[in-house]
């Protein structure tokens, strides 16, 4: 059984289910599979979050480096829990965050999906990958059907593994022996006084050379051979030279599960030269899993396990690139770290998601992006998409770089088309002493968009940043 939801779903228990549901958004065969869900996984609140302790099995893959967010923050991955009242039907609650990926509980799939598209992810993994013209369409022969998170640890492979091999594939010393005419090394004694006695012309000598770790080689080869057969050779441009390298020394054996789990525990990767193989080592394993994202039926019976992906990483990301691509003459930085209160108990580190500073007057645009739904609603309601926090958390940064920031706001990918007349104030807290804007922005995106519209909606946004920014300038 399998459900398929989004990212930051019901946040504000807006959408329950009720107890004929079941069946069909879990795809229960019968009334013993519905039985099955509401015992085991609405029985008590299961809530996981993106701490050590709670996610057991689950790998969480970010796109950043400087700063974990998830040793900083509890952040919630998956809960589940049901409600009930003397006036109203038991209702069952599916929570999502920020993370999209596959979550195997208690016997049941959970795809936790991107709300935007696979054209928006396709998008935002080439803009993190410098990759800024996009093929409309590639040779690739699918022969079985591909879902985002194999685009995602595709993605994630390649960047990791040219990362990787900058220095070099990893090499070990390795003793061999050799019986010729030229002597290299040092001379083998025991050979030479068993075999050698007459001497006929011929030595037998040992020497140390470094040669390719055979398990990581074959691993790397056929994990990139995976992706060739699901996505096409176009894959490859970014590791051509890699890739060849690999192939010339594949060992032309496929491997067993103890090859790689040898190539995951090898001591080469104690050496820093090759310390970052480990990564790509474990995305190279989930790839070679059947090529997909699938774990074996056992395992989902054992335990809770899976992959997940920090999206809201991916996104501000993708916007750092987008604003660096596009604002020459100022300095983007995403994730700067800020040390407040430093001789107080109370001192604290904040973390704006993206800040611009302009290269010669030193002037700043702050901005904190969003991953969430932002339907630009003027109306009052019960749910609100602007979250109570993330407007005092935005409203700090600003403060914090007084009296050199002119502009501040939220980014989100908008549902709806933008009217700057309602989310774009000319002053902060709308005081008309503090002459600082404040936004809510973004790029408009829907699931049937193309490259091409994506494309439009880009520039649309940075055009309307960039004609704030002049005015705030002049």
């Amino acid at each position: 059984m399998k459900i398929s939801i989004p990212t930051n779903h019901n946040y504000y228990e807006e959408k329950p289910l009720i107890e004929n549901q079941l069946m069909e958004v879990f795809g229960a065969k019968n009334k013993k599979d519905t039985k099955h869900i509401r015992e085991h996984l609405f029985s008590s609140t299961y809530h996981f979050t993106s701490k050590k302790e709670s996610l057991e099995q689950i790998k969480i893959f970010g796109f950043k480096e400087q700063r974990n967010k998830l040793e900083d923050e509890e952040q919630l991955v998956l809960k589940l829990y049901a409600k009930e009242n003397s006036t109203e039907e038991k209702k069952y609650i599916v929570q999502t965050g920020l993370f999209a990926g596959t979550i195997y509980h208690k016997d049941v799939q959970f795809n936790i999906v991107t709300p935007y598209g696979d054209t928006f992810l396709k998008r935002m993994l080439n803009f993190v990958n410098d990759i800024y013209v996009d093929n409309l369409s590639t040779k690739a022969d699918k022969t079985e059907e591909t879902n985002e998170f194999q685009n995602i640890i595709a993605f994630l492979f390649i960047q990791s593994l040219e990362k990787a091999a900058i220095l070099g594939l990893p090499k070990t010393y390795q003793s061999i022996t050799q019986r010729s005419n030229k002597v290299r090394g040092k001379i083998d004694l025991n050979a030479y006084l068993k075999k050698d006695i007459p001497f006929t012309g011929k030595l037998t000598s040992t020497y140390r050379k470094q040669v390719y770790v055979q398990e990581i080689i074959d691993i790397l080869y056929l994990a990139c051979k995976a992706l060739e057969k699901k996505f096409g050779k176009e894959i490859h441009k970014k590791i051509l030279g890699i890739y060849q390298l690999l192939k010339q020394n594949y060992s032309g054996v496929f491997p067993q599960a103890a090859v790689l789990e040898k190539a995951k525990h090898h001591v080469v990767l104690q050496n820093p030269m090759f310390s970052n193989f480990k990564k790509t080592i474990g995305y190279a394993e989930i790839i070679l899993k059947e090529q997909n994202l699938l774990i074996s039926k056992e395992d989902n019976k054992l335990s809770t396990n899976g992959y997940l992906f920090d999206i809201s990483q991916l996104f501000e990301v993708y916007l750092e690139k987008l604003l660096s691509r596009y604002f020459k003459d100022w300095y983007v930085t995403g994730q700067e770290e800020l040390r407040v209160y430093q001789q107080m108990f109370y001192k604290r580190k904040m973390f704006p998601d993206l800040v611009m500073k302009h290269k010669k007057t030193n002037q700043i645009v702050v901005f904190d992006a969003k991953f969430k739904k932002m339907r630009l609603n003027k109306k009052e309601s019960k749910y609100s998409d602007l979250d109570r926090s993330d407007f005092y958390q935005i409203h700090s940064y600003i403060q914090y770089y007084q009296p050199n920031v002119i502009m501040g706001g939220l980014i989100y990918p908008l549902s709806n088309e933008i009217n700057i007349d309602t989310t774009h104030s000319d002053r902060l807290f709308g005081n008309p002493n503090i002459d600082t804007n404040f936004i809510v922005d973004g790029i408009y995106i829907n699931d049937e968009m193309s490259i091409s519209d994506i494309n439009k909606k880009e520039n649309e946004f940075v055009l309307r940043l960039e004609r704030m920014i002049k005015i705030r300038i002049q």
